[in-house]
Parts: C-alpha cells; structure tokens; sequence
C-alpha cells in the first residue's frame, strides 16, 4: 500500500498549536510539528475514509469545526504535501462565523496543483532561480519539460535532490516530535448498572484497545484512572498504580475489581472513562541463568485481596518513624516493595542503623537523641540510648554504661557493614514477673521463658510527643540470659514484654 502524507500549514502555527495537534491526533499517531503547521502519517485510511481527496476534505472539515485557520493537503510524498500546503492561499487572519471567512481561511490543495507551483517555493539557490526566470522558467511543469540529465550536468549532483521533488518521488520520512503521554477509552450504557462486575467484559474489551495503542508506541502502563458517572449526577473516579509497568489485562482486571469492591459507587454507573498513562516497559530476563522468583503481579493481587478482608488501613509497608513512640512504626498502605538491585555503596548509603531503644537514622545523617526529651547539648546525654553501631549476624549484649555513651553520626564512606536490628511486637504484650534488687532489674520470668538478667539499658519514661501524647510506661531494654534481648514495660504495677530484638 503507497504511503499518504497530510499536511496543515497555519499562519498562526504558535497560536493553534494545540488545535493543530488535536486535529492531526484524529487522524494519525506519526506527528511531527513544523514551524508553520503541522506533518502527519495518513496512510491506511483510504480503507476507511476514502480516496486522497477525501480524507483532504475531512481534514479541512474538522478545520472549520476548531476555528482554526490553516492550508491542508495530501500527498504521496512528505516533500509534495508540504509545498502544497504552503502555497499562499490562506489567510493570515483567523475568520469569523460566515461561511465566507470560513472558505477564505482553511483552503485545500490538491496533488494535480502540484505543477503550477512556482520555483521559489523549493529549495533551490536565489542565482539559480535568476537563471531560470531569465529563460522563462517559473513553475515545475517548465523544469519537468528540461532533460534532467541536462540539469544535472549543469548544476551538479546536488540539484538531483530538487529533481526527485518535482517529480514527486522525494524520501523524506516524518520525525515524529509529539510524544503522546496517555491514550483514554470511555464507553456510554444504555442502561444503569448497580454492580461493577457486570461490566467486567465491555472493560476487558476497552482495556484491549488500550493497551495495543500503547503497545504499538512500544511502551507500557503502571498507572489506570478509571472514572464512573452515576445515576445521582454524581462523579467517582479511581486512581490505580502498581509499582511495575505491564500490560497484562487479566492482571489489571482483576486489580480494578479488587479496587472497586474495597469501595463501591454509591450510584449505579451510566458510562466508563479509562485513562492509561505511558511509562517505559519493564525489562524482564528469563533464561538459564534468572533467579526464579514470584512475579509481582500475583504479590500485588495477594495484598489487595488481604486488604478487602482486613482493611486498607491494616495492610502496607512498614515505615519506621525517627520518633520514640510506643509503636515507633506507621503502615504506609499505598506503597509496595520494588525489586531493585543496587551497588555495596547504594545499599550501605540507604541502610538504616538501629538503636536499640528503637529509633531509626539514616546512615547520611547525624544521628540525635530526640527521642526522649527536647535536645540538649551532646556532652549532657546519657543513660537515654544504646550504641547504635549493631552488627547484625553476631548476639547483642550491652550495658548501661555503653548505652549512655553519646550517639555518635555514622559517615557514609565507611566500609564496614552495619546491619539493622529488627524488633518484633507482640500482640498482646506478653505479661511478666520482674525482681528487682537494689534498683537493679535481676530476674524475669514470663509463662515462655525466664531467667537473670544480664544487661539492660534505661529507663526510659517519656517519648517524642510529650506535649501531646502522654506516657505513663517505664520501658527498659533487657537482656535475658540464654533467650535474648526484649523490651520490658512497666504501667502502674503490672510489667510485660512488649517485644523482643532479632
């Protein structure tokens, strides 16, 4: 099938830029802006619309319907659609409501026009053109009638270029520079639906279209809105992400309606909106030498499904707070792990260091004891925090002389591998009988386990939001002789654990 190029020459391209865009949009997805209108790929729809002169006039007509002034014509070839779009029959000035104004300012230009077009419309040098008008030369069906071995002969190999535009046969390809960033779908009911599922198949087929036009810009989706109006007049809309590009529709089907139930339109639905936006897709690997690994499609599905039996609140990330609190932790339900592989530098310079009295810092910055009281100068801090320089793959023990040592700021060039203490809830605390002798914590002893205590660090009795939140526990971090270390609580005169370090 022979190529077909459009091509819409406006005298107030800036202006109508957008229009320019919107109208070339209806027709084709190969756009390329020019400084004084627009260039767009139309080949193919001769199947659908008609001849070339044809799709011109529907061109022109969606023209009119945006006010926009302009010169359109179709071509076989780029060099040919543009010349004839430039020819000096538009108007400059954008025209009113009469159909007069309407037929002066968007004009059509046809492929037999082609030979009357002068000279100085192409890209030949001003002497040359002097020549040619001394010899009675002005249009391209003069040049036609000139052996073009002559003109070659004459003015070089260059002018070959010029010779296969007058004869139509010009190879200059469209360079798309309007870069779509989303493709939408809507779809209007005949009659309202109470329930979502019984529109799973007409968005299948919708989700379908979506995603072999972004398929066929070679790219991929980690991002759906879907928009539904109601029979109360009423908009909902949903924003749908994944932490991953795909486009696998039996995966996003099932995520939508995961979506939706979590929180039903409070209507029944009229009509659908999907918008998909661009991202790039997702290299994937897999051969002899691939990790096998679940994919995440099914890790995203699984905690949607957790979240519609629990509750979106009681599923998520955990995010540790730099804060002493008494659940130093919040749930972060929109966020989802990304399997990322990073450098020894990457992962030292974003791992977490862990005190013991369970703040977190980041390795890039000074760690500070704002955990329990308002800052105070370094040299009066003491007996507030352990030592937070804990390697992770050895068994913890520390005093109360090492935990009043000053928290010192990690740097992130150092080499060695700071591990992170993870610590455990439970749920409910676990309660406990404690001896104390001297002020001295000496033993434990709790339905799971007991024994002496070894060492332990506190106490501690107050927390980051103490104008807010008051804290009526004692809390100490104790180490209990061949079992671990936990997190030991006293409320008035019960003590339990609350927890234990990994």
């Amino acid at each position: 099938m022979p190529k077909l190029y459009a091509c819409i020459i406006s005298p107030e391209a800036r202006r109508d830029r957008s229009a320019l865009i919107g109208t070339a949009r209806q027709f084709s997805y190969s756009i390329e802006l020019l400084d004084d209108g627009i260039l767009f790929d139309v080949s193919g729809l001769e199947r659908l619309v008609g001849k070339p002169e044809r799709i011109a006039k529907n061109i022109l007509a969606e023209l009119k319907r945006t006010n926009t002034p302009g010169s359109v014509a179709v071509a076989q070839t780029v060099d040919t659609a543009i010349l004839l779009a430039r020819q000096k029959t538009a108007q400059s000035s954008r025209f009113s409501a009469s159909e007069e104004k309407q037929s002066e300012a968007c004009t059509l230009n046809t492929p037999d026009m082609f030979a009357q077009l002068p000279l100085r419309d192409l890209d030949i040098e001003q002497d040359t053109l002097n020549v040619f008008n001394e010899l009675g030369l002005h249009r391209v069906e003069d040049l036609l009638a000139i052996p073009h071995d002559d003109l070659v002969n004459r003015y070089g190999r260059e002018f070959e270029s010029v010779i296969k535009t007058i004869q139509q046969k010009g190879d200059r390809l469209i360079m798309p520079n309007v870069k779509e960033s989303r493709v939408s779908w809507g779809y209007e009911l005949d009659l309202a639906v109470e329930d979502f599922e019984q529109l799973i198949f007409i968005l299948n087929h919708g989700l379908e279209i979506l995603f072999d036009q972004i398929a066929h810009y070679g790219l991929s989706t980690e991002q759906l809105d879907i928009s539904f109006k109601l029979s109360n007049k009423m908009e909902r809309c949903y924003e749908i992400k994944t932490s991953f590009p795909t486009l696998e529709r039996p995966f996003w089907l099932k995520l939508i309606n995961l979506r939706v139930s979590l929180a039903p339109p409070e209507a029944a639905i009229t009509s659908m909106n999907v918008t998909a936006y661009f991202t790039k897709p997702r290299p994937s690997q897999r051969g002899l030498y691939t990790v096998s690994r679940p994919e995440p499609e099914s890790l995203l599905l699984t905690v949607n499904k957790i979240k519609k039996l629990v509750g979106e609140e009681n599923v998520g990330v955990p995010v540790i707070l730099n804060q002493r609190l008494a659940e130093g932790f919040t749930l972060d339900a929109d966020a989802m792990p990304e399997g990322k592989t990073r450098n020894n530098k990457d992962r030292i310079s974003s791992r977490l260091c862990r005190s013991i009295c369970g703040e977190a810092c980041s390795t890039g910055q000074p760690a500070s004891n704002s955990t329990a009281m308002p800052p105070r100068p370094a040299e009066q801090i003491g007996g507030t925090a352990a030592k937070i320089s804990l390697e992770a793959t050895e068994k913890q023990s520390f005093s109360a002389n090492r935990a009043a040592e000053p928290l010192v700021s990690v740097k992130p060039h150092i080499s060695q591998n700071h591990g992170i203490v993870a610590f455990s809830y439970f749920r409910p605390p676990v309660l406990a009988e404690v001896l104390v002798r001297d002020g001295r914590l000496v033993f434990i002893k709790t339905r799971y386990f007991s024994g002496h205590v070894v060492e332990y660090s506190g106490v501690w009795r107050a927390n980051s939001k103490w104008w807010d939140t008051p804290w009526k526990m004692q809390e100490w971090d104790v180490e209990v002789e061949d079992h671990g270390v936990y997190r030991l609580c006293k409320e008035g005169q019960e003590w339990f654990i609350t927890g234990e370090y990994d």
